[in-house]
């Protein structure tokens, strides 16, 4: 997982990406909508009122990642959860989280970024939550990815995981990335593992771009729809032009799908009851 700066998270606590707006010329689904459809939830809207959330700022290692667990707390505002960020940081943030009743505890520390379900006692983590997202995003901007060729660039945690959701939906997957034993590892699961990057990328019109790499315009083939939660995020004019949809966003999506996946955790165990 990339680490995040407060620069390049800046437009997210006041939402001044429009999101929303952008997803749904793309997908036809607002980032809520994504995320239940992520979590395996039917419709488009819930009412996520019943859970409470907390955003805890995590100091170990590399430090608080300015404005991140604001950012947080108003993703997960947004989705209609009650949510705030706690006062204490670390175990004393967690503590004061669960003391206060929080249902789900959003917290991150460099390897780790979590939402966590204290009612079911079970957690959602960022990778595979991001990988579920924008694999979301690029199954319905492409109208289903069953029988098409889908190439996912990155082989490392979100690009494993988004290669195993891609599959598992029917697609024709092949995996690039710059050390090539990554993607070949990736095989075994049905994956093809491709070496050439700039071919890879120019001989595919579906991409899920996992990795920290900028794409050249020139070499994205015309028509393309480009999944891509790799940060850091840059297309020139060549590649905005080319490309039928660009899907990107710094942290929300992701994060949405985290939030989403806990509180599924109950919604679901009540269905069963």
């Amino acid at each position: 997982m990339t680490r995040l700066t407060a620069d390049i998270i800046w437009g997210v606590p006041d939402d001044k990406l429009d999101l929303d707006g952008r997803l749904m010329k793309a997908t036809g689904k607002t980032v809520k909508g994504i995320a239940m459809e992520a979590a395996g939830l039917e419709g488009d809207d819930y009412d996520f009122s019943r859970f409470s959330a907390a955003a805890v700022p995590i100091t170990s290692g590399l430090g608080i990642i300015g404005g991140f667990a604001k950012s947080v707390d108003a993703i997960v505002t947004r989705l209609g959860m009650r949510s705030r960020v706690t006062d204490a940081t670390d175990v004393a943030g967690f503590a004061e989280a669960t003391r206060d009743g929080a249902d789900i505890i959003m917290m991150s520390d460099d390897p780790v970024f979590m939402a966590y379900n204290t009612r079911e006692r079970a957690y959602t983590d960022n990778s595979w939550g991001t990988a579920m997202g924008y694999s979301v995003c690029l199954k319905n901007a492409a109208g289903g990815v069953e029988g098409k060729d889908v190439l996912v660039i990155g082989a490392g945690r979100v690009g494993a995981w988004a290669t195993k959701i891609l599959l598992g939906w029917g697609a024709n997957v092949s995996v690039v990335d710059i050390v090539y034993e990554k993607s070949e590892s990736l095989i075994p699961l049905g994956a093809k593992a491709l070496k050439d990057v700039e071919k890879a990328v120019s001989d595919n019109t579906l991409l899920l771009n996992a990795a920290p790499y900028i794409i050249p315009g020139e070499i994205i083939a015309h028509g393309s729809i480009v999944s891509s939660p790799g940060v850091p995020h840059y297309f020139d004019l060549e590649a905005r032009t080319r490309c039928k949809a660009i899907i990107h966003d710094p942290l929300e999506i992701g994060t949405a799908v985290m939030a989403v996946n806990s509180a599924a955790y109950t919604i679901k165990k009540e269905e069963r009851a």
